[in-house]
């Protein structure tokens, strides 16, 4: 954001000599200086492994209406790690030891990764 910031100040610095700023100038600093919001995604994978396949997926957004949304139909990424290539970090792992079943798979939801995001408001062009 820092650089983002330093080039709209260039660029507004020779606006200002010309006295060609305008208001979308001042809009597009709102945006520049608004904090960024979280997006929390829960991934349910097949396995303790950030590569496996996942079996069920949930994100929350706070600008959205309550309640989860399901990204689609398909999973929104191959693995927990292609998500974390994708900019999310991980929060939470799953704990093997609440896993712990004898002979048998665990085939209720998956072992729950939680994963945010912290994103920008977009800016209108």
């Amino acid at each position: 954001m820092h650089e983002a910031a330093r080039e709209w100040s260039a660029r507004c610095r020779d606006k200002l000599r010309t006295g060609a700023i305008t208001a979308e100038d001042l809009d597009r600093l709102d945006v520049l200086l608004a904090e960024p919001r979280q997006q929390i995604l829960y991934l349910y994978s097949k396995s303790t492994n950030m590569r496996s396949q996942l079996a069920s997926w949930a994100l929350y957004d706070a600008t959205r209406p309550q309640g989860p949304t399901l990204p689609g139909d398909e999973p929104p990424y191959e693995s927990v790690l292609a998500a974390v290539a994708d900019g999310w970090r991980v929060v939470q792992f799953p704990m093997a030891k609440l896993y712990a079943y004898e002979g048998q798979d665990n085939d209720y939801l998956g072992y729950e990764f939680v994963l945010e995001k912290l994103v920008q408001e977009k800016e209108s062009s």
